[in-house]
């Protein structure tokens, strides 16, 4: 595995061992941009969706995860960061328009990028955590 994609399944693993502790109505906290930390984390999972798709995850074009209660989307997270690292890991990850391998790169980026956005936007007052 890459450095890249270590770093993806690092900062998802810190953002994931955070989530788990929240509870209850702490799931309807709002963060800076009006969402709630639920619906943060369901955005970033819908990113992932994505992006593993075009890994060459074998995900259906247009499917989406089930919605799923608030306390179970830590889990939700891990098996889509699961399900992008072994598409981009594969032998058979899509090429990117610059040789074998560049498409990987390119998505690997995106990965890194959502996931350390969706860390920092659920970073304020209180939450505990700064993205490193």
């Amino acid at each position: 595995m890459s450095d890249s994609l270590r770093e993806v399944n690092r900062q998802a693993s810190l953002l994931v061992s955070r989530a788990r502790g929240w509870t209850g109505s702490a799931w309807d906290v709002r963060i800076t941009s009006g969402e709630t930390r639920a619906d943060r984390l369901r955005s970033l999972i819908d990113e992932l969706a994505l992006l593993g798709r075009q890994a060459g995850s074998g995900a259906p074009p247009g499917a989406r995860p089930p919605r799923v209660a608030d306390h179970a989307l830590p889990d939700q997270l891990i098996v889509l960061v699961d399900d992008f690292l072994a598409a981009a890991a594969a032998p058979t990850a899509v090429p990117g328009p610059a040789g074998p391998g560049q498409g990987v790169l390119e998505l690997t980026a995106r990965a890194l990028a959502v996931v350390t956005a969706a860390r920092g936007d659920l970073d304020g007052p209180g939450f505990g955590f700064r993205p490193s």
